[in-house]
């Protein structure tokens, strides 16, 4: 686990806490014990229970007496603050990681943003989108698990963008996936888990389609799509691809085929912006039998991808 540090810049503690929340709220063995300890059924989260767990740990570890008669208010003040983004301190936040038994991924993705080395290391990365460009409607999902596979062609264009997808609904009632998608992409079909609908381009050269799925997911309910983009036929080389993550996307599998010459050079990349931009960091990968290809545990508000010289 990464070490807890000095204390952080208010910026990474509103990140922290809008992450605590997200994993308290979506993630089922978090939520099912703040819940058995909650005043009465409720889906948002009840911070005076998320307070009882610490309580409970903090009685259980030894770290507190059972007669310290004020810790159930100081704890009630403290985990707001916490949750509320107000104030978060080391202490506080390995309290609650130990309270609620976080696996592994998830303290290093807390302690990542807490410290401000989130998409620096650690396995996963987060946090590196200089700002939110426009999107078509609000998320109501994360994704589980997501294969991109991408192909291009002897000529060095891209042909077509392969994509195998798992998404948890967060809500009740979500029907309609978003795909953003290159603007070179001519036809998008969908062969499990929904069919196409209505196409968008908006912003600053952004593009996506709906796909509509098969039933509307209830929450935390998931479902499995795939899609294949099909590119123009004659458009320029490429030199890269992107893929954007706003809210967190787990267990990534990305690669690109090329079906002519491979590249000289290839660099696995993490940018700050999902056109254009700066790079945030790069990292050279090998080209093995005409493939580059690269697995992440995570991403969460960044752009990563590849690109290669010719």
């Amino acid at each position: 686990m990464l070490s807890p540090g000095n204390p952080r810049p208010s910026q990474n503690v509103s990140r922290t806490s809008a992450l605590l929340r997200d994993l308290l709220t979506t993630d089922p063995r978090y939520r099912r014990q703040w819940r058995a300890r909650a005043m009465r059924s409720r889906s948002d989260l009840s911070q005076a229970a998320v307070a009882k767990v610490v309580e409970l740990y903090l009685w259980d570890s030894g770290e507190r007496s059972e007669s310290a008669t004020s810790l159930a208010r100081q704890l009630k003040d403290r985990i707001s603050r916490a949750l509320n983004g107000l104030s978060l301190s080391a202490q506080t936040l390995q309290w609650i990681i130990d309270a609620f038994g976080m696996d592994q991924n998830d303290q290093e993705r807390l302690w990542e943003v807490f410290s401000g080395r989130a998409g620096h290391g650690g396995g996963g990365i987060s946090h590196t989108l200089r700002r939110r460009r426009e999107m078509i409607r609000r998320q109501c999902h994360r994704t589980v698990s997501l294969v991109e596979r991408y192909t291009v062609g002897p000529d060095g264009a891209m042909l077509f963008r392969r994509t195998l997808h798992t998404i948890r609904a967060i809500e009740d009632g979500v029907d309609i996936y978003i795909f953003n998608h290159e603007p070179e992409a001519d036809k998008i079909d969908v062969m499990h888990g929904g069919r196409i609908g209505r196409r968008y381009e908006y912003g600053e050269g952004l593009h996506s389609a709906e796909i509509i799925l098969d039933s509307a997911l209830l929450k935390f309910e998931s479902t499995a799509l795939e899609y294949r983009a099909h590119f123009t036929q004659g458009v320029s080389r490429l030199s890269e691809v992107r893929r954007t993550a706003f809210a967190r996307v787990e267990n990534i599998d990305m690669a690109v085929e090329f079906q002519g010459a491979a590249p000289r050079d290839a660099w696995w990349c993490v940018w700050d912006d999902q056109i254009g931009g700066t790079l945030v960091e790069e990292e050279r990968t090998e080209i093995r039998n005409g493939i580059v290809r690269k697995y992440i545990p995570f991403i969460e508000e960044t752009v990563t991808g590849f690109r290669w010289q010719w």
